[in-house]
């Protein structure tokens, strides 16, 4: 039988030091500036964020080609693997899920002795972070790919994945925006903070929960909806954020007293979540474990 090597991609965040230690493989997004193309891990953030923090001439993203991903899957089986590629909710970009499809159908044309899976994980950032680590340590247990995506379709649906930014801007500006449209709108004219969540609850799209006036404020209800949906279990979590890390470690230090916390990661998103959102984004993803 073959081992499993899990792959995802950069809207996860998942950092290069995490996806080491767990043998997940990261396929990147691309960012269009200034006409020209870079991968996701290639763009200077410092002069990024100064870009959009003056809100013209944005950056714009890309997905990755069929034949990017057809030579991931090509490198992954020369080392003796079964792939299992979660994919960026397809809600909010066909793109990446896309083209694995095409990719995962032209490898299994060429490499009969690999299986490949692709799944649609129906979210982003933190929460798509916790499966890909869910199913990386399934697979170094030595579990069957079928096994691994089992687990991981079981998961999805009690993922949760849980966004306060500073605007909604970016997200409608990007094309994003779905049902919090409104509140992206009425953000120009009264400054408040939103909750929007992406993840199988809401469809995988984006969709406005709650609002406040505050940061603090925000992130107290992120914690009480937290605190709603998983009751006393045991907690795995993530946060990702976008060039606030004291922001980040303040929702963490918000967290720990009230859950028993499994495993709790932070990680800063790269570039093409930020051009989607701005400065200022705290994504948190968490499931019960209990």
């Amino acid at each position: 039988m073959n081992k499993v090597v899990v792959m995802t991609d950069t809207s996860s965040a998942i950092s290069q030091k995490i996806a080491n230690s767990y043998g997940v493989a990261v396929i990147p997004w691309h960012v269009i500036m200034d006409g020209k193309d870079y991968l996701d891990t290639e763009i200077d953030m410092t002069r990024l964020y100064a870009r959009l923090r003056e809100k013209k001439n944005l950056p714009i993203t890309s997905g990755y080609s069929v034949e990017e991903c057809l030579q991931y899957f090509y490198r992954l089986s020369k080392e003796g693997s079964d792939v299992l590629y979660i994919a960026m909710t397809s809600a909010m970009s066909t793109m990446g899920y896309n083209a694995a499809m095409q990719a995962k159908k032209i490898a299994q044309e060429n490499l009969p002795q690999t299986a490949i899976e692709v799944i649609d994980s129906r979210t982003v950032g933190p929460a798509q972070l916790c499966l890909a680590i869910a199913a990386a340590k399934a697979a170094s247990q030595g579990r069957s790919l079928k096994e691994v995506v089992e687990l991981v379709n079981h998961m999805i649906p009690r993922m949760n994945e849980l966004e306060t930014s500073d605007t909604l801007f970016y997200l409608d500006k990007g094309g994003r925006i779905f049902e919090a449209k409104s509140w992206a709108e009425a953000q120009s004219q009264n400054s408040f903070r939103t909750i929007v969540e992406i993840d199988a609850i809401s469809g995988g799209a984006a969709k406005p929960l709650a609002r406040a006036k505050t940061k603090r404020q925000i992130m107290k209800k992120v914690v009480d909806l937290t605190k709603e949906r998983v009751g006393g279990g045991n907690l795995f979590a993530a946060i990702v954020h976008t060039n606030v890390p004291e922001q980040a470690e303040q929702l963490k230090e918000m967290v720990l007293p009230r859950f028993q916390c499994d495993e709790f990661y932070i990680c800063e998103a790269l570039a093409v979540t930020a051009i989607h959102n701005g400065e200022g984004l705290i994504e948190f993803g968490f499931y019960s474990s209990g």
